[in-house]
Parts: structure tokens; sequence; C-alpha cells
């Protein structure tokens, strides 16, 4: 599952857009999820749990689902699968704020440009962190999941808090658009490779439902 997470990210830095991002969702019928909608009822309170309704959530982002923590991802319905993804992103919205995630794709885009000099890629992250602070937040897109895979809804909305406390530790200290330097591009690769993917999305579920994907903050 790792490397699909880092695939997710690296293609983030690679089309430097705001298009949709890909979570995994499905069911036992190998349900595909995938409309711009926010998707059931979002709850709301508490920490991440290990059971129960409304599983996940973070300081400021609410819970990630209203959907029962205990509930197994292959379990789900077309419907729920659906709702799940749909929650993640919306929840990630949420919990990150615009600046951060417009900053982070500014800087992401940077690192893959190639530019020149400082000059030059101070340029190319503030065009991209501008268009994305003036567009409207991309529409989720879900694709399958395996019904074998045992991860509970809980386990997954865990992932997706520690995920979003991952970007509100480490991007707001990044360089800024107006500011960064070539030299400043290590620290964005390091963060975008390796240190935006919590434990609890790799090392968690790699043996519960590898290959899962989940939805990456734009």
């Amino acid at each position: 599952m790792r490397n699909g997470l880092v695939g997710l990210v690296v293609a983030m830095m690679l089309a430097a857009t705001m298009a949709t991002a890909g979570c995994g969702s499905g069911g036992g019928t190998g349900a595909t999820g995938g409309s711009s909608s926010t998707g059931g009822t979002v709850g709301t309170g508490g920490s991440s749990s290990s059971g129960g309704a409304g599983a996940g959530g973070a300081s400021g982002g609410g819970s990630v689902t209203s959907l029962s923590g205990t509930k197994t991802l292959g379990a789900l319905t077309t419907e729920e699968a659906t709702q799940l993804c749909s929650d993640a992103h919306a929840y990630l919205g949420r919990a990150i704020s615009r600046a951060t995630m417009c900053k982070w794709n500014g800087l992401a885009y940077a690192v893959s440009s190639s530019a020149p000099s400082d000059t030059q890629l101070q340029a190319n992250c503030t065009s991209k962190e501008t268009a994305c602070l003036q567009a409207d937040p991309p529409s989720p897109s879900c694709g399958d999941i395996s019904s074998t895979c045992t991860a509970t809804v809980a386990e997954y909305s865990t992932c997706i808090t520690d995920e979003a406390a991952a970007y509100n530790k480490v991007v707001p200290g990044l360089a800024s658009c107006a500011t960064v330097t070539r030299a400043d591009l290590a620290a964005v690769w390091a963060f975008m490779t390796d240190e935006s993917l919590p434990a609890s999305c790799t090392t968690a579920l790699d043996n519960t439902c590898p290959g899962l994907d989940f939805p990456t903050p734009r």
C-alpha cells in the first residue's frame, strides 16, 4: 500500500493540477464510487475511535464519517463505500485550510518544474498556488478495493486524521512560494515521498488492505 500512496503523491507533483484525487473504496461487490457529492452525513466530535459510529476524528475536523467504525472496508455496500470516500475528502477539506493546501500545491509543482533559477522557481510556485486559491475544490473520485480487505472504517479514519495532522504540522513550516529556493526543495521532496505518509496509513494497514489508496489533500 505504501507504493500506492507514494504514487498518488508523486502524481500530484507531476500533474500539479486541481484534478480529482483517488481514494480506495468499494465493497464485497467491487463497488465503484465517484459522484461529486459529499456523501452521507458526516458525524461530529471526538478523537479517533476503534468502533461505533462517527469513526475517526481530529481537532478542528470533527469525525471523518458517520459510518460504523467496526465495519470492515471489504463489507461496505456500494453506497457506504462511496460515502466513506466522499466523507474522507470532505474531512480533509475541513481539517486542512485552503491556504495550506494551495501552498502545498504550489510547492509540489515547484519540485517538478526544473526551474533554472530561484526567481523562476518562485514564479512557478506562486502561479500554481494562486490558481489553486481561485479554483473550486476538486470533486472526489473513488476506486475499488478488494472484498477481502479487513481494515475497519475506524482504522481508515485514523489514517485520514493522521494524514491531515501531518500536513498541518509540516506544510506551514516549509518555505513560502514567495521565498522558496532550490535549496528548500529537499524538504518539500522529503515530505512528498515519505513523511506525509503516517504509520496508520502504511504500517497499520499494509497487511489488511494491500494496494488500498487514500485521498490526498488537494
